[in-house]
């Protein structure tokens, strides 16, 4: 049984909606969970809380989390903004708003639209809002059975502001509403969280402004701040690291802070480690310093050592250089599809390969997997299952046929090309298989996110590669141009390591155009604040 501290008791206790910034290794799950359950027991049986996170790997955590002391969470929904935004709110009243049938309706990414539509979509890519101009699209699209989607959100905003039935169904159904990571959350998506609190539910979002790394996808701390000011929302905080070593989390919290308050520690775990050459130079190293670091710990298996790195380019240099045991974790061709027919296709070679996948994980790939009727379900699950008897030569004929049976369309050529491209390459099949415990994990920072491992090899921290420099007026110019984020996903990357962190600069660095360059430790490493918090040593080619 979990004893919660004080922090922690002050979040799960009733008092309406509520803004929690949780650090990393704050047990915010936990407590999100426990909140829930306490919440779910006062409920009538037709009622329940939604609870919205990030990932569908996030929402099954948490709803098993929930279902703990025979909670009842039948009446509950744990998903994505996108699925919450399709299933309570599109799907049932979107034909309210806008006239037609949402039968028929069919949520797009941009690889499947057709030519025509992509046409159409032009000035539907940045919406937050919709207004009389991007309605008019929107409405062409929907009634052609199209929606398009990154225009979800603000649609969902739009229908929940301007259809009564639609409030009057949430407001009955849902006696709160959830969100995880609201740190990485779009203006759309705040601007529905508020509409849907001030319709009169509660409302609690949890984030962290230190681990907003997804600026690029127009998400934004800011909406987080704003919510910690807003009226009728409490703030309470969660501060302390349960996960990291001591001195790992006094190093993480000094990177902004060169003032915050110390967590008493016997030890030093955190490493600035500088190797000689560059990161190719530093991938050959790892040869020698990984096994050299798991003999002397001693109690640490190869799985338990991640190395993350800044960019693919230095993902390459590991695939190319590294000889020891590794599973490097990158995009292969299906993986950059971002399709529907690409990420059906991923969740079918995950349950063949990984014992570990259901059937219903796989469905879950479906934009509408939770309108499916149970015939159908049962009829997708048969079909599901035989993947793991397909005959490696028979694979590809299997995932071509499964899209059309699941999603009604033929696969477009540049699909079929990534499908065959990634069915014929080993490595990129072996992505799709359980990690073993011989193998080290290579992986970049943003791919990092939401993990965390028992030593943690963090790259790529030299000036020029990270943070990101711009050219300035004279070389003694220091132009950071993403700080702000750079500096997020540095801290996201300790914050990984729960027993040793090693923090690796090079003496020299490739550049973008393979040209070598003098190198110099990251303006990271030298912050005021980790001075006197890590141990140092040289580690030679």
């Amino acid at each position: 049984m979990i004893t919660y501290t004080e922090e922690q008791r002050e979040a799960i206790k009733p008092q309406g909606s509520l803004v929690i910034t949780a650090c990393p290794g704050s047990g915010k799950t936990a407590v999100i969970a426990q909140k829930i359950r306490n919440e779910l027991q006062n409920l009538k049986s037709y009622q329940g809380v939604s609870a919205i996170t990030f990932t569908r790997k996030a929402s099954r955590e948490l709803e098993e989390r929930c279902r703990k002391d025979n909670s009842d969470t039948k009446a509950s929904f744990f998903g994505t903004i996108d699925s919450f935004c399709l299933s309570e709110i599109l799907y049932p009243f979107l034909n309210q708003v806008l006239g037609g049938s949402t039968e028929s309706m069919n949520p797009k990414y941009e690889s499947d639209l057709t030519d025509a539509e992509r046409l159409l979509t032009t000035s539907l890519k940045d919406i937050d809002e919709v207004d009389t101009t991007s309605l008019t699209v929107i409405k062409k699209l929907y009634l052609n059975g199209t929606v398009f989607f990154p225009t979800i959100p603000a649609l969902a905003l739009y229908v929940h502001q301007n259809c009564t039935a639609c409030k009057n169904y949430i407001k009955a159904k849902y006696t709160s509403i959830y969100i995880d990571e609201y740190q990485d959350s779009s203006k759309a998506q705040h601007m529905l969280f508020l509409s849907i609190v001030n319709s009169g539910i509660t409302g609690v979002a949890v984030g962290d402004l230190q681990q907003s790394i997804y600026g690029w996808r127009r998400c934004s701390p800011e909406f987080l701040k704003q919510l910690m000011i807003y009226p009728g929302f409490t703030h309470r905080t969660v501060s302390y690291n349960h996960r990291c070593h001591p001195s790992i989390a006094n190093y993480s919290n000094r990177l902004f802070n060169p003032q915050f308050e110390l967590v008493p520690t016997d030890s030093l775990q955190v490493w600035q480690c500088k190797l000689i050459g560059t990161q190719r130079d530093a991938a050959i190293s790892l040869n020698r310093l990984i096994p050299a670091i798991l003999e002397k710990s001693n109690t640490f298996k190869p799985s338990d050592v991640a190395v993350l790195v800044r960019n693919n380019r230095t993902l390459g240099y590991l695939r190319e250089h590294v000889s020891i045991p590794c599973r490097i974790f990158s995009d292969d061709a299906i993986d950059l599809l971002q399709s529907k027919t690409g990420f059906l296709w991923s969740a079918l070679l995950k349950y063949k390969f990984d014992p570990a996948i259901t059937p219903d994980l796989v469905l879950e790939a479906l934009p509408d997997h939770s309108e499916l009727s149970k015939t159908k379900l049962i009829s997708a699950r048969k079909v599901i299952r035989k993947a793991r008897n397909i005959d490696s030569l028979l694979l590809e004929e299997y995932l071509q046929g499964a899209s059309k049976l699941f999603l009604g369309i033929e696969p477009k050529d540049h699909e079929l090309s990534a499908l065959k491209k990634v069915i014929n390459d080993s490595d990129a099949l072996r992505q799709y298989t359980p990690i073993t415990s011989d193998e080290i994990q290579c992986m970049t920072l943003h791919k990092s996110k939401g993990l965390e491992f028992e030593i943690v090899i963090h790259l790529d921290l030299s000036e020029w590669i990270f943070p990101f420099q711009e050219v300035g007026a004279s070389f003694a110019d220091k132009i950071y141009p993403d700080w702000e984020q750079d500096l997020n996903l540095h801290f996201v990357g300790v914050t990984r390591a729960k027993s040793i962190c090693l923090l690796v600069h090079t003496t020299m660095r490739l550049n973008g155009a393979g040209e070598t360059k003098n190198g110099a430790p990251s303006a990271f490493l030298r912050l005021p604040g980790v001075q006197g918090l890590f141990k140092t040593f040289t580690y030679p080619q």
